[in-house]
């Protein structure tokens, strides 16, 4: 099969489907344009769809058993997909990348000790911090204003570390602002956590979605950063099957890994249900050209975009899109706050993602997600366009 744009623009009506994005009434009306939780509109591939099928004409869906190819296939991908070599052993399934970052939580630091996080980000960084009993150090991004492109601020990170943040969580590339972290930021962040004896826990589920020159580097792929590292990903972003709830954790330093088991031991964390399995290991065996096809139509969509939201909504700001489907516009110029700009999208049958849920630097920002057919991505813009017109 040819996995080109007439694949991804094919119909696909998810509407009644138990699907979070169409069907939540809080969100958007029956008729509304979701862009916005972070889940693609299009079919998975069909090894996928194939194997599932396959698997569910068998009548019985009894408990199952650990198989040795998860992991293979798991670290075939990283190994051909990002040059990342890791080995047997050094793998955990997960139900989700948001599991993984609790666990760590709770493995590297205590009650009311500071977890330094680089915000806006993500907005369960926060919660898998403050739900346990530890405290939220924000590290803000540095914006240039003339280009929306975010930077680090590694100032900002040291004096966290100086004063007492016993941990650092980063999302890479990061969500919502679009940012590839290069090798020598990701370098200049693992010497401060070595400097200051700081674990550093790194949320790699978009690392699949990067547009060219850039190249995703993995922070295990770090040398500074290896001994004390922990990598989070999952195939739902990548290959659209979050609702089978299936993720991973590699870490290659024994002592930190046997903690963070300890801790999923502990609190009865499992993972691993039939369909969740077969679907990643399918996932990371057999649907490369599948990825390819993706990532070349969402590359063309994040062009269009740009092209749209200057006709449509011409006084929004877009930072470029490095990575991620995900695309950060500053609606700051049309002067209204992420609740005025909900209700007025709302109103007009489209859904954003507002920029406060990934923190205060949010305020007047949208997230877009464009991993769509470009049919529906252009009614959601024009459909913006004249949600922000109106008085």
């Amino acid at each position: 099969m040819k996995f080109d744009a007439s694949f991804f623009e094919q119909p696909l009506d998810r509407r009644n489907t138990e699907c979070e994005k169409w069907d939540d009434r809080s969100i958007m009306n029956a008729d509304g344009v979701p862009l916005w939780v972070a889940d693609m509109d299009f079919p998975c591939a069909p090894a996928i769809v194939n194997a599932l099928q396959s698997r569910a004409q068998h009548p019985c869906f009894g408990y199952g058993t650990q198989n040795p190819a998860d992991e293979e296939a798991l670290i075939s991908f990283w190994q051909r997909r990002h040059h990342l070599t890791l080995q047997k052993g050094e793998t955990q399934m997960l139900p989700c990348v948001i599991t993984g970052l609790k666990t760590a939580v709770r493995a590297f630091t205590k009650e009311g000790d500071e977890v330094a996080i680089v915000t806006p980000v993500y907005g369960p960084f926060y919660e898998s911090i403050r739900a346990n009993g530890r405290k939220v150090r924000a590290v803000s991004l540095l914006r240039e204003e003339k280009t929306g492109r975010y930077e680090l601020d590694f100032s900002g990170m040291e004096q966290a570390l100086q004063s007492g943040a016993r941990l650092m969580m980063l999302c890479s590339p990061h969500n919502p602002v679009s940012r590839l972290w290069s090798k020598e930021e990701l370098t200049c962040l693992c010497r401060l956590a070595e400097k200051y004896g700081v674990p550093i826990v790194c949320d790699e589920i978009h690392a699949d979605f990067v547009y060219k020159p850039g190249e995703f580097v993995s922070i295990l792929s770090i040398p500074e950063g290896e001994g004390r590292a922990v990598m989070l990903c999952s195939a739902s972003k990548t290959f659209n099957v979050a609702g089978l709830q299936q993720a991973a954790l590699a870490c290659k330093n024994p002592a930190m890994l046997e903690k963070l088991r300890r801790e999923m031991t502990a609190a009865g964390i499992v993972s691993g249900n039939t369909f969740a399995r077969l679907a990643a290991r399918q996932a990371y065996t057999a649907c490369d050209d599948w990825l390819d096809g993706l990532i070349a139509y969402l590359d063309g969509s994040r062009a269009l975009l740009r092209q749209w939201l200057a006709q449509y909504a011409p006084k929004a700001r877009l930072s470029p899109i490095e990575a991620t489907y995900l695309a950060w516009a500053d609606l700051r110029a049309y002067g209204m706050t992420c609740q005025q700009l909900s209700e007025k999208c709302r109103a007009r049958g489209v859904a954003f993602t507002p920029g406060t849920f990934f923190g205060d630097e949010g305020e007047g920002f949208m997230r877009i997600n464009f991993a769509c057919p470009r049919a529906q991505l252009l009614e959601g813009i024009q459909r913006l366009g004249r949600a922000l017109e109106e008085e």
